[in-house]
């Protein structure tokens, strides 16, 4: 018997009489890889890294040679083996199979022949109702019907001359394939609009010229960069630019979803703006906290905050809406305000417009696309992922990194490009490197491989460069450490949060003095900032000598228990034995099995003096 892959559409397998055939899912995908790639054989390492790229190597390993069980198995029960397999190696055996594909490069030779074949073999997308895979994977996938548009569009293109009234359904029907994938695409809109006119539909035409009508496609604005030609006068006058604090909103329901989603939006609309150099972003943690000051005015006053984004979210029964004013912090003038839709489409619009407000009133002139990209407005769905995994990544334990990173991966899943996510994986991969504690080289390696990835998508994003910094820092490559930053700074150079990743790998790089200027910047940015930034600020103190500061530094945390062992070694080099024991107690209360000489050598410090000025300092302490 004969069998038959079905790729385009669903992903089956039937047989002679079109029966469906019940095959395990991963080996049809593995069929589909070996098929459409040409190869009769590919190695069990690519076969794994294609299906689990999101897991640890030797997990995926493990899965592969379950679902190795699984398909020799129901091959056995068929009495076919399309697929063998060898320690090393997957092999292809087709003498038995067909595909929907085969006709590829075997298409009819005239142009109206030829648009004839695509438009029926590409009437469905290729593996059109697979459930989220990995990025790998989806990649793929992608990849393969960007190939078979592209069959169809150059048919289209070669057919479209000699096109009569017989063959102007088939033209439409490509054309409008085409647009639903591309509504960019000048040449096929040209070729619809034709098609119209020649029969008499010019309303028609008008419509899809202008970018829409019969076909009910939407023509999403060109991508540009934007950029703050000219500052306002107080920009002028000062000699730093104007700051600017987007506040989160704060209804009194703080946990609840609707507002901890739009304070997600609130906050990645504020890291758009960090690459403006015309103005100076408050960063999201910090306003987060002034959101939460009765006293505001004098906070607004004290960090030299000019214009304040006011917030607050409106249920409103059949949608949720948020409601923002633009506020002049010197004469307490309402500059712009707005409601914004923040359900289904309407949040794409809603980003864009805020973004946009802010530019312009605080900026004389800005691009119409200010901060936005068609990426963001292309895939709603994608981006509300996008946000979901951020919130979840702001707690850092191993259930919700999780939870972000599946968030991350539905992102990805359905925008494979979207190098913001790509940049969360790396950062949920990193967290449990280090929350996990077990120095896994894996977690690690994959960190570095979706930052890459985001590099790759998007270079002009910081995230990914910041990612790939941190990273460098933990495997001690330095030199590569600094020169992601330097790269993320000039991208987004009012990122507080890349200024003090940037901190952090100076410090352990043995460059305190630049560390403690960078984390200083990074805390200007982000006043009431995070207990992060202070332990930084506290490293880079002890390592220059200042302990009196060092422990300044720690007493402005929250939640000094992790600066304990530094609290410690302070004490100790200021000849206060006692208040030192207080914090080896606490570290042993803490960590039981501290050992001091493991300890140092996890310490990711540079140069050898580093090292033994910081162990000098918890030996005097009493560890």
């Amino acid at each position: 018997m004969t069998f038959r892959l079905q790729t385009l559409g669903r992903l089956r397998l039937v047989d002679n009489g079109g029966r469906e055939v019940a095959f395990p899912e991963k080996g049809l995908l593995i069929l589909c890889h070996l098929i459409v790639g040409g190869h009769s054989e590919k190695s069990r390492n690519d076969v794994a890294k294609l299906l689990w790229d999101e897991i640890v190597p030797s997990q995926a390993f493990v899965n592969l040679r379950k679902t190795i069980s699984r398909i020799s198995a129901r091959q056995e029960e068929l009495g076919c083996h399309f697929l063998c397999f060898s320690p090393s190696a997957v092999r292809l055996d087709a003498s038995r199979l067909k595909s929907d594909l085969d006709t590829i490069g075997r298409e009819a030779g005239d142009p109206l022949s030829r648009l004839q074949w695509a438009v029926e073999t590409f009437q469905e997308d290729f593996l059109k109702d697979l459930k989220s895979q990995g990025q790998a994977l989806h990649g793929w996938i992608e990849r393969q019907r960007g190939e078979h548009m592209a069959l169809l569009r150059e048919s289209l293109l070669l057919a479209a001359a000699e096109a009569t009234n017989n063959h102007r359904k088939l033209v439409k029907a490509a054309a409008t394939r085409l647009l639903e994938r591309n509504p960019l695409d000048e040449d096929v809109r040209k070729i619809l609009t034709q098609a119209f006119q020649l029969e008499g539909y010019h309303l028609e035409a008008r419509a899809v010229s202008n970018g829409g009508g019969a076909i009910a496609i939407s023509r999403p604005e060109l991508r540009s960069i934007s950029t703050i030609i000219a500052p306002t006068s107080e920009s002028a006058a000062d000699s730093r630019p104007p700051r600017v604090v987007l506040l989160p909103p704060n209804n009194g329901a703080v946990d609840s979803p609707a507002t901890q989603f739009a304070s997600a939006l609130i906050e990645d609309v504020t890291i758009g703006l960090c690459a403006l150099r015309s103005v100076s972003v408050i960063a999201p943690y910090t306003a987060a906290q002034i959101s939460l000051q009765a006293d505001k005015a004098s906070t607004y006053q004290k960090h030299a905050i000019s214009y304040i984004l006011d917030t607050r979210l409106t249920d409103e029964g059949s949608r949720l809406t948020l409601f923002t004013q633009l506020i002049f912090f010197g004469n307490d003038e309402v500059i712009w305000a707005d409601r914004f839709n923040l359900d289904g489409d309407g949040l794409m619009a809603s980003r864009r417009e805020i973004a946009r407000q802010i530019a312009l009133a605080i900026a004389n002139q800005v691009e119409r696309n200010e901060t936005h990209r068609q990426t963001y407005e292309t895939n709603v769905g994608s981006y509300r992922s996008f946000l979901l995994g951020q919130r979840y990544l702001k707690q850092l334990n191993l259930p919700e990194l999780r939870r972000a990173r599946k968030s991350f991966r539905q992102s990805l899943y359905e925008n494979s490009g979207f190098a913001p996510a790509m940049s969360g994986l790396a950062r949920s991969y990193f967290f449990e490197w280090l929350l996990t504690a077990r120095g896994d080289a894996e977690l690690l390696a994959l960190a570095e491989r979706h930052a890459r990835d985001a590099v790759v998508a998007d270079d002009t994003l910081a995230t990914g460069y910041r990612e790939l910094g941190v990273v460098k820092l933990y495997l001690r490559q330095f030199d590569e450490s600094m020169e992601y930053h330097d790269k993320a700074e000039a991208l987004s150079p009012q990122h507080a949060n890349v200024i003090a990743s940037y901190a952090d790998t100076l410090v352990q790089a043995s460059r305190p003095e630049g560390g403690l200027r960078k984390i200083q910047a990074a805390i200007d940015l982000n006043p009431i900032a995070p207990d992060e930034y202070f332990w930084t600020a506290a490293g880079a103190s002890y390592s220059l000598g200042q302990y009196e500061q060092a422990i300044a530094y720690i007493e402005r945390m929250r939640d000094p228990t992790p600066a304990d062992r530094l609290s410690a070694a302070s004490w100790g080099m200021l000849g206060n034995r006692k208040k030192a024991r207080q914090f080896v107690r606490k570290t042993f209360d803490v960590h039981p099995d501290f050992d001091l000489d493991k300890w140092m050598t996890i310490v990711p410090f540079r140069e050898e003096w580093q090292r033994v000025h910081y162990c000098e300092g918890l030996r005097k302490a009493g560890f």
